[in-house]
């Protein structure tokens, strides 16, 4: 009788084709037995190009300090703007009815 550590058919686990228990263990943490390093959901994945979330516009600081600006304007409370002598911003919701 011979004993062997992999499985006589490979089984899946999460999508994975897994040969022993070890991959087995790697798979039901969702980390590919084939290619382990990509870690969890390959989230480490070396081969997938790297992409970045902003525009580069977006991330311009000058840009961002105006939009920051522009929403704190905006944002002004009605009992500030009553005091800066400013009309107060329309309600959008009757908190009397």
């Amino acid at each position: 009788m011979a004993i062997s550590t992999n499985y006589p058919l490979p089984v899946i686990v999460n999508g994975f084709s897994c040969r022993n228990c070890s991959e087995v263990d790697q798979a039901q943490k969702n980390i590919d037995p084939a290619d382990p390093l990509a870690g969890p959901f390959g989230v480490n994945d070396p081969k997938k190009p790297q992409t970045n979330q902003f525009s580069p516009e977006a991330r311009h600081r000058d840009t961002l300090d105006a939009l920051h600006r522009a929403r704190n304007t905006a944002q002004t409370s009605p009992v500030a703007a009553a005091y800066a002598g400013q009309a107060a911003a329309p309600r959008l919701v009757d908190i009397a009815a």
